[in-house]
């Protein structure tokens, strides 16, 4: 069986910005006894960045390429590794928040020193929220050596997290790791990674096509290569 990498999108889902209630809808038609149209067609209301999603540089950059715009060539299929830290390398850094930056070491060692052309990263244990996306009080994000080493691989186009973002950098303009990210690769965050095994696979990643958008909903697939 394939590992679907989304969580369900549910009006239970919690907000990860502030940005009011992830996920709503309304009926626009409704079956009713005797009336038309026979049929149910809802309205949906989806706030990208607290469900699992897909990101091009437009996100942190003020002229940066949407998300369509990623469409040609292998940017959301093709060859996967995913990589799962072993340990608790999540150090308290305020209140109730813990972080674990990954480190260029770190990373070149569950790597084995090769930059993979995709790579999906969590770790072997971490907490769930309410609705089944990592905790947001967990933070996990690459130091920015180790960005730079996972660019540094001319065919390297995609990196996702499980994780809600790819910095973390409380009151701060700057987003470093995105935008090294963004030099050569689409961003996948909020992915589920709890019950999948460490290894290859082959993934399918594409989000919903909007025309301008920063970010859009996406349900990655990973399949094992002996289901090809």
């Amino acid at each position: 069986m394939p590992y679907i990498l989304s969580p369900l999108i549910s009006e239970k889902n919690t907000e990860m910005w502030q940005e009011g209630q992830p996920y709503s809808r309304k009926p626009i038609y409704k079956i009713e006894d005797g009336k038309l149209p026979p049929v149910n067609y809802e309205e949906h209301t989806l706030k990208s960045h607290s469900l699992t999603h897909a990101e091009a540089p437009k996100h942190t950059q003020k002229d940066g390429k949407s998300v369509d715009q990623f469409f040609a060539g292998n940017y959301f299929h093709g060859r996967c590794t995913v990589v799962l830290l072993e340990g608790d390398g999540y150090k308290k850094v305020d209140g109730n928040n813990y972080h674990w930056e990954v480190s260029l070491a770190e990373l070149k060692k569950a790597l084995n020193d090769s930059v993979p052309n995709k790579l999906l990263l969590s770790t072997d244990v971490y907490h769930l929220d309410a609705s089944g996306y990592h905790d947001p009080n967990y933070v996990l994000t690459l130091s920015l050596e180790a960005a730079e080493w996972l660019v540094s691989n001319s065919k390297f186009n995609l990196y996702g997290t499980s994780w809600k973002s790819s910095d973390y950098s409380p009151g701060s303009v700057q987003r470093p790791i995105h935008n090294t990210l963004f030099t050569r690769a689409i961003i996948l965050e909020n992915l589920d990674l709890s019950n999948v095994p460490e290894g290859e696979y082959f993934l399918v990643a594409y989000p919903i096509r909007i025309e301008g958008a920063s970010e859009s909903p996406v349900t990655p697939v990973l399949f094992r290569f002996d289901e090809l």
